[in-house]
Parts: C-alpha cells; sequence; structure tokens
C-alpha cells in the first residue's frame, strides 16, 4: 500500500533518524526526511517537487547508504549530458566513493560502486538478467555492466523520472520498473506530478490492491514470492524558493512624439520597462498584469511602434543588472535564435571589476588540455572562437546543434558562475545543474514540427522552475518578453502558467522488442507475455477506462429502457411501419427515376394512412440513437477487454509468419511455448533500431558478407535520425555504390512492409515509420570515412557539412554516435551469436568515424 506523506513530519520520528539527518550540513524539509526514512526503512521513496526544491538530497543520501552497506547504486538519468554531469558532480564531491559511467557512448569503471547510466542501458541489461542459458561472461559480452543484480545491486535512482510520461521513450522507465527485482529499493525523483499516488501504485507492480485486471489472470510471480516493498511518497507543493512571473515591455522615445495625450504618456512610461506581475508566488494569475501588457501592445501597434529584439534584450538586460537578477537564463526555441540572440546583447553584464573577460580563455584551455588529447583542433574551430568570445562578455550559449565538448565548457562555466546571460533551448530544462536566479521567455510557443503550439504547462513549469537555487537564492524570477511574440489570450495564458501537470498516462508499447527479450528470458508462452503487460501502468489505465465505460454502459441502458417504454406507450404508428419508412428514407438517395418515384409514393402512402407518422419516426429514432450509443459503449468496453490479448496474438502471428519464432501450435489458446528460430535468436539482441527489419537485412545480405567497413558505415547512416532542411531533403539515394544503394532501398521496403502490416492489423508497436530510413548522410559518410587528417576533417565539416549541408557539427557528432552505438550492438550480437567475420569488420568502424572533433570524448569524464 503506498504510504502518503503530506503532513508535517513527526516530532516523534525526529531522534529515530537524527544520526542520518544530520549528514547534512542544513536543515532538512519534510518531503526530504520522509524520503531518508523510506531508504532507511527499506521502501521505494517517490519524491515529487518543483525544481530546485532539493530532491537530489534523496539520491545523495542513497548512495551513502548503499554504499556504506557494501551494495551498489545504479543512477539513470533521461539523457547522457545529466548522466555526465552527475558522475562529475558526485565524484567530484565522494572522492572515496568509486563511481562509473555508462551512456553508450562512454563507459568507464564497470565494476564501480554507483554506476551512471542512461535509462535504456538499465532497462536492456535488466530483459537480459532472466535468461538462464546465458552465461554471467556472455550477458557481459552484451552489455559490459559488471552489477550483480540479485547480490550486489541495492538500489537504483531514477531522476527525472517523469519521463515516464514521454511520448516516445515513456516506455522505457515503465520497463524498467517492470523488470526489476523486488527486492531491490528504487529512489524515484520526479518534478510534480499528475496522480503521483497511482504512479507510486504501479511502482508497487501490479493494478493495485482491490482490482482486477481486463484480463483474469492468477497474481504475478513477484506477488508469489516476495512481500513488493511500499512506495513512500512525499513531495511539496511550495516551492523552497518563492517564484514570481513577470511580464515585460519596453519602448522607444518615438512613441511619445506620436501620442500627445499627456495621460496616456504617463500610462506608457508607467507600464514600460518594468516588472509587470502574471503570476504570484502563490501561483494566482493576474488578471490585471495581463490587461496592462494587452493595453500597451495596443498602444504599439495602433501608433505603429515596432521595435527591434536587440533593443528589447539589452533593454531587459540592462534592467537585470540594475535590480541584480543575473544570473539568467533566457530559453529561445530555435537553435539558430539562440545564437543570434546571444550576439546582439551589448550591454555590459559583468562587474566592473570582473577578470572573466582576461582568464575565462585561458580557463577553457586548461580545462581543454586536462581532458582532451586533441585540444586544439577544437581551439581551432570558429565555433570555439565564437563561443570564447561570447563567454569573455559573461554571456553563454546551450542547445543540441552544439559539439557536445562545447556544451559541457559551457556547463563548467556556469558551475563557475562565470556566465551571466545564458541563452539555450528547452533542452537545457532538464535536470542540468546550474545556478539561475531568473529565467526570461522570448516566446511561449514552439513549433512542434508542423505548427507554432503553446507550450504545454509541465513543459513552461519545467523550464521556470529552473530560477531561484534553494540554499543560494531567497527569490526566483520569471521574465516574459512581450515585445517579442504575439500575446496569447488570457484563457491561453492562463493554461500555460497555471495548468495542471501532464496528465499520467501510459507510454508502454506492445513492441517486437518487448516480446522478444520476454522470449529470451525464458518467459516464452502467451499467458507469460500477458502476465508481464498486466503489470504495466497501461493495464491500469485499461482497467480504469473500462470501469467508466460500464458505468456509462449502465446508465445508458436504464435512458434505453426508459425511452422505450415512454415513447411505446404513446406511438400510435405500428413499429414495423415505423422501420419500414425508416427503411425507404435511407434508400431514397441512391435511387432514380421510376424506382425513386415508387418509393416516394410508399411513403406518402404510409403518412397519409398513420398522420403521426413523421412525429412517431421521430420518437423512434431516439430510441435507436440511444441503442447506438449503447452499442458503441459494448463494443469499446469489449475492446478493451481483448485488446492486451489482440495485440499480443498479431505480434505472435507477424513473428511466425515471418519465420522468427516455431511454436507446436498456432492457436495462443493452448497456451504454446515459443521457440526462436535462428532470424529471431539475432533480432532479440537488436534493440537500436527495429529488431525484424534489422534480422531480415542481415540474413538477405548473408550478414553483410560482400561488405567493407566503410560500406557498412554509409549504410548504417540511413538510421541516424538528422536534421535537414525541407528543401534539400534527399527523397532517394544518390549514392554511387550499387550494393549499399540496394541495401539502403532493400532496408526501406522491409519497414514499409512492417508499416504496411500494422496499419491492416490496426497495431501501435510505437516504432516510428516516418524517416526510419533517411538518404541525407550517405554520399557524406562516404567522404568522411576517407578523411584521414585534421586538414581534410575540417575542410569536410566546413564547407560540406557546413555551407553544402548546412548541418551544425553536434548533429553530425549525433548522427556518428549513432552508428558507432548500432555498430556496437551488433557486435555484442555477433560476439555472442558467433558471427565473427561480421564483428570483425564492425569493430574497424569506430577508428572510421570517430576522429577530429566528432568523438565520445567529455570533459566530466
Amino acid at each position: 500500500m503506498v504510504i502518503i506523506c503530506d503532513k508535517p513530519y513527526p516530532v516523534e520520528n525526529e531522534e529515530k533518524y537524527l544520526e542520518y539527518f544530520q549528514k547534512f550540513p542544513y536543515p532538512l524539509s519534510d518531503f526530504q526526511k520522509y524520503s531518508i526514512e523510506a531508504i532507511v526503512d527499506g521502501n521505494h521513496t517517490l519524491v515529487s517537487a518543483a525544481t530546485g526544491n532539493g530532491k537530489t538530497v534523496s539520491a545523495d543520501f542513497a548512495i551513502q547508504h548503499f554504499v556504506a552497506q557494501g551494495k551498489k547504486v545504479i543512477y539513470t538519468c533521461p539523457i547522457k549530458s545529466l548522466s555526465n554531469q552527475k558522475f562529475y558532480d558526485f565524484s567530484q564531491k565522494y572522492p572515496d566513493i568509486q563511481f562509473g559511467i555508462f551512456t553508450g557512448d562512454i563507459k568507464f569503471n564497470p565494476s564501480a560502486d554507483v554506476i551512471f547510466a542512461t535509462a535504456e542501458i538499465l532497462m536492456n541489461y535488466l530483459f537480459s538478467l532472466k535468461n538462464d542459458q546465458d552465461t554471467t561472461e556472455k550477458k557481459q559480452t552484451l552489455l559490459q555492466l559488471q552489477v550483480d543484480i540479485e547480490h550486489e545491486l541495492g538500489c537504483v535512482v531514477m531522476d527525472e523520472c517523469h519521463f515516464i510520461l514521454d511520448e516516445d521513450r515513456g516506455h522505457v522507465w515503465e520497463n524498467t520498473i517492470l523488470m526489476l527485482p523486488p527486492h531491490i529499493q528504487m529512489v524515484l525523483l520526479s518534478a510534480t506530478l499528475d496522480q503521483p499516488e497511482r504512479f507510486a501504485r504501479f511502482c508497487e507492480r501490479g493494478c493495485g490492491k482491490g482490482q482486477t485486471s481486463p484480463v483474469a489472470l492468477p497474481p504475478s510471480k513477484f506477488e508469489d514470492s516476495v512481500e513488493n516493498k511500499q512506495v513512500v511518497w512525499s513531495s511539496t507543493m511550495k516551492r523552497i524558493v518563492p517564484l514570481t512571473h513577470y511580464g515585460f515591455m519596453t519602448t522607444i522615445e518615438s512613441i511619445f512624439k506620436k501620442v500627445k495625450d499627456k495621460t496616456t504618456q504617463a500610462e506608457i512610461r508607467n507600464s514600460t520597462n518594468k516588472l509587470i506581475t502574471l503570476k504570484t508566488e502563490n501561483g494566482q494569475f493576474q488578471d490585471q498584469g495581463y490587461i496592462e501588457i494587452k493595453k500597451m501592445r495596443k498602444l504599439l501597434e495602433t501608433n505603429q511602434v515596432y521595435l527591434k529584439r536587440s533593443h528589447v534584450l539589452n533593454t531587459l538586460a540592462k534592467m537585470l543588472v540594475e535590480k541584480e537578477m543575473l544570473p539568467a537564463l533566457v530559453f529561445t526555441f530555435s537553435r539558430k535564435n539562440v545564437e543570434m540572440c546571444a550576439k546582439e546583447i551589448t550591454t555590459n553584464l559583468l562587474e566592473f571589476d570582473s577578470k572573466i573577460p582576461y582568464t575565462i580563455r585561458r580557463e577553457a584551455e586548461q580545462i581543454l588540455r586536462g581532458k582532451i588529447r586533441n585540444y586544439q583542433e577544437y581551439m581551432e574551430m570558429p565555433e570555439y572562437v565564437q563561443l570564447m568570445q561570447l563567454l569573455e562578455k559573461g554571456i553563454g550559449i546551450h542547445h543540441s546543434g552544439m559539439i557536445p565538448i562545447l556544451r559541457e565548457i559551457v556547463e563548467f562555466m556556469i558551475s563557475k558562475r562565470y556566465i551571466k546571460m545564458l541563452f539555450a533551448t528547452d533542452s537545457f530544462s532538464i535536470g542540468l545543474n546550474c545556478e539561475i536566479k531568473t529565467v526570461v521567455f522570448t516566446s511561449v510557443q514552439k513549433f512542434d514540427g508542423d505548427f507554432e503550439q503553446f507550450l504545454m504547462p509541465h513543459a513552461y513549469t519545467q523550464m521556470a522552475g529552473r530560477a531561484g537555487r534553494r540554499n543560494i537564492d531567497t527569490v526566483g524570477h520569471v521574465v516574459h518578453c512581450n515585445n517579442l511574440f504575439e500575446l496569447p489570450s488570457v484563457t491561453d495564458y492562463k493554461q500555460i502558467l497555471c495548468g495542471k501537470p501532464q496528465k499520467m498516462e501510459s507510454k508502454f508499447h506492445i513492441s517486437y522488442s518487448m516480446i522478444l527479450n520476454l522470449i529470451r528470458n525464458g518467459q516464452n508462452t502467451h499467458r507469460d507475455f500477458v502476465e508481464f503487460v498486466n503489470k504495466s501502468m497501461l493495464s491500469m489505465d485499461l482497467y480504469e477506462s473500462t470501469q467508466v465505460l460500464i458505468q456509462e454502459q449502465q446508465t445508458q441502458s436504464k435512458e434505453l429502457d426508459r425511452l422505450k417504454t415512454n415513447i411505446f406507450t404513446y406511438l400510435k404508428t405500428p413499429v414495423h411501419v415505423i422501420k419500414q419508412y425508416i427503411d425507404y428514407k435511407k434508400e431514397l438517395p441512391n435511387l432514380v427515376n421510376k424506382k425513386r418515384k415508387e418509393v416516394e409514393r410508399n411513403m406518402k402512402q404510409i403518412e397519409e394512412e398513420y398522420r403521426t407518422c413523421i412525429l412517431d419516426v421521430a420518437s423512434y429514432n431516439t430510441i435507436e440513437t440511444a441503442q447506438q450509443k449503447l452499442n458503441g459503449l459494448d463494443r469499446e468496453i469489449a475492446n478493451n477487454k481483448s485488446f492486451v490479448y489482440g495485440q499480443l496474438s498479431r505480434i505472435m502471428q507477424i513473428f511466425q509468419d515471418r519465420r522468427f519464432i516455431d511454436i507446436p501450435s498456432a492457436d495462443p489458446s493452448t497456451n504454446p511455448e515459443y521457440k526462436f528460430t535462428t532470424m529471431g535468436h539475432f533480432a532479440s539482441h537488436i534493440a537500436e533500431i527495429h529488431p525484424l527489419a534489422t534480422a531480415e537485412i542481415m540474413f538477405k545480405y548473408d550478414f553483410f558478407e560482400k561488405f567493407t567497413p566503410k560500406q557498412l558505415v554509409v549504410f548504417l547512416s540511413c538510421f541516424t535520425d538528422l536534421r535537414v532542411k525541407s528543401d534539400i531533403i534527399k527523397h532517394t539515394p544518390t549514392i554511387t555504390d550499387n550494393l549499399v544503394k540496394q541495401c539502403v532501398l532493400d532496408i526501406k521496403s522491409i519497414l514499409m512492409e512492417y508499416d504496411n502490416m500494422e496499419g491492416e492489423r490496426r497495431m501501435n508497436t510505437g516504432f516510428k515509420y516516418n524517416n526510419a530510413v533517411m538518404y541525407d548522410l550517405l554520399d557524406e559518410m562516404d567522404i568522411w570515412v576517407d578523411c584521414e587528417d585534421e586538414h581534410s576533417c575540417k575542410q569536410f565539416i566546413q564547407q560540406t557539412l557546413g555551407v553544402e549541408k548546412q548541418i551544425s557539427v553536434g548533429d553530425f557528432t549525433k548522427a556518428i554516435l549513432k552508428i558507432s552505438a548500432i555498430a556496437k550492438e551488433w557486435i555484442g550480437m555477433c560476439e555472442y551469436e558467433g558471427k565473427i567475420g561480421l564483428m570483425h569488420k564492425l569493430q574497424q568502424i569506430d577508428p572510421l568515424i570517430l576522429k577530429y572533433v566528432c568523438t565520445t570524448q567529455s570533459l566530466y569524464v
């Protein structure tokens, strides 16, 4: 049962847990004490609180607590950069504890006391655990994590676990929670959640006591063997550092030449170049503030006063300096605008005696020299030179198109408090540690790939919450540059600033990878699959949805009975005549000439014989409409109850049709044991890209027997999700290598087959088929592999990528790392399955592509 801690911490418990609380040199909040108590008592802890409230205390304590007991800790993060930063921060904080890191790109110290990893790595490792046929050596070959989950692991920390609601990756967290052995404690750190008790109940495994799944099954094996731990949910709805949200408007003196009225001039002076409260620290939206901003915007528009962005930003920057509201984080939802806005700042942000302009370049060089072997290549890049010019003014930039090393330099400079104004995209809102006093929004809309959309309340809250850090600031500020974007309606603005957290809905998919992993683990019957899904949050969603539908069904059934009783009592036209009339009316639009006239004559005859016919038909249609609604509810309930079984059956049919499994019986009702074919074994090791299509292409091309390592690199580049401008996207491969070209076309064709199969069978496996294969890097990767020295690499990046393709070095690096990750996964598969020839080729890929500034190096490791 979930333990909800929403009251002040009990005084009587203080003495019992005092020795643990005193590990921290500052007073703890109630939610922190509850969390520490849960860890000490052997329970799971779910901490949900706004950014900056001190959630990390729970992870901090867990690391100390379990390492002291000789147990290991795995600390998961949603993104690699956060894993890198957490690894560095904790390594500096606890030099006596051994830390390791596994992010796919970086693998360091696999036998450490505490291992930082991305969520996907832990999920894949857990899926490999239960395969009794795998030796420990084989498992480590596949994933290289050296942790004995059963005997060594004490705790898993899941930072930013609200990512379970992420549309594309949420299933990773859900699968991980499902796969963790029940004796391992979880420390779950999250932003404010919708229905946190429900999430906590899911974490205790299954649908919760007193509930029945839509698919009736015996209790899970976990529940049979081990008493599940309780989840202790502690939270704080109130920010420790209060946060106030403001609007900001500025103008130029020319408006006063157009506006002659002294009263209006006074209003303009009183409403510009100052902070106008939009939302108080108590969370109340201020309508008066909104009206004031709206009035100012109308005055500017009426008088055709249009301000340059540079003027608005510099006026705001000057005010932030004067009010001591720096450092500031300025969110700009475009990489291009991030850099342009940063360059437009001319206001002096630094103190008059600051040494930053004279020392920061040297410090950056020292950081690079200490960590990066080819540091000079970075220092000669135009991007590095431009970044240094900004940093010398106390300005930083941060977006995913930058080279990781340059982003990390910025993060280091933030931690040293050298940056006074940081321009960043919303990716910076994800957990990265920084001491920010003010957050600035240059817009409250973001392009979603198709349209400009208002920020979702949870996304806005996450970004705004970066302002004001506990034990550093006493207040935090959020400022909207209302000159720079269209003012939303008051309803939309309230929703953005004050809307509810993201709805707690499962993102779990019944996917090919999930079933392949379960079969590999020995959970290879239809009942095993259903039982696994039955513990998911998806099952909870289906159950709760079904219960609502059943209530509606019962209400609708009663309403239908009432209608029938009332209407049939007063009908004067016989029911069979009414039905005949309705049939005629339905036929009429499709009839012509003689037949149409005959039907019209019959209808006229009925109307003359039964004077109330028209009214009676209308009344009867009311019954029909109610009956159709009831039938629809019946179908929805039936669909919910059969959803899991139906999805699984369709997947297993595809597995059988495409020769991934052999089974003694094709009828799932007999609960047969599914066995992998050879192709199924290979597919079960693939996670980076579509497992079935990949296995098929491997077999089709005899495990790439005729491919060279270079050709493999070029082929794998078609799986990189690279951003290319719409006007230069390639819709067909142009590479001259016919072997690679045909292979790319074949994998595209196979993926289209799966897409069509899923569409025809009404399946959703979670795989995104749109742009699953792209042709925009095939030719470029062919060139990159042949770049053998610094000059050719630099020429390629600056000319081929920068000018011709307009691809950032950061994006190109991500594409290379994706190729490297696929190659590493395939190496493990080949070693496991004995495909030595292909493995030897794959091992040559990293040296071909990881070079110059496009590497896995990190300043944090």
